[in-house]
């Protein structure tokens, strides 16, 4: 009789033993690790109160945006704001869309992308590109430029000529 209450002693433990998921002898492949970030863009929309006219892209342009932000006089509703958060991010969140919920206007430090001009003209963004200096584009969204107020007095500001980016992804 002890032998088999040894037996099912034995085998009791040896159940609940293996029922135990022991980190250290796990040998099943890692799992990806989920997230919940949207691969929308990730730049932060400013508060309505402090939208003024919204600049997104390269920190290298800050200097010249400042600058013309301040010969500027559009009044505190209009006031140009920059989030450089980079170029890349900056025309994935200006190609995402047009209205007040998006960029009006990305500072570039390269020219934009076949990849990045399809993804604009996937969402139905048109735009025009001006050219500051060497390594030094801006480019506004058209529909902004009439739906959103201080961005065409903004972009007047600068008197330079505007080019439009063509819908064609060969050429701009």
């Amino acid at each position: 009789m002890t032998n088999r209450w040894m037996s099912a002693s034995l085998l009791a433990t040896a159940l609940l033993v293996s029922a135990c998921q022991f980190p250290a002898f796990d040998n099943s492949p890692p799992r990806p690790k989920t997230t919940t970030t949207p691969i929308a863009p990730t730049t932060t929309r400013p508060p309505p109160e402090a939208r003024g006219v919204w600049l997104v892209g390269s920190p290298a342009l800050r200097g010249a945006v400042q600058s013309a932000a301040a010969k500027f006089d559009g009044g505190p509703d209009a006031k140009p704001r920059l989030t450089a958060g980079g170029t890349t991010a900056g025309f994935r969140a200006f190609c995402a869309g047009v209205g007040l919920d998006h960029p009006d206007i990305v500072a570039s430090d390269r020219p934009i992308s076949p990849a990045e001009r399809k993804a604009c003209q996937t969402k139905g963004v048109t735009l025009t590109s001006y050219s500051l200096g060497p390594k030094q584009i801006l480019y506004v969204k058209d529909a902004n430029m009439v739906a959103v107020p201080g961005v065409r007095p903004f972009v007047e500001s600068w008197s330079l000529p505007g080019q439009p980016v063509s819908d064609s992804l060969t050429g701009s």
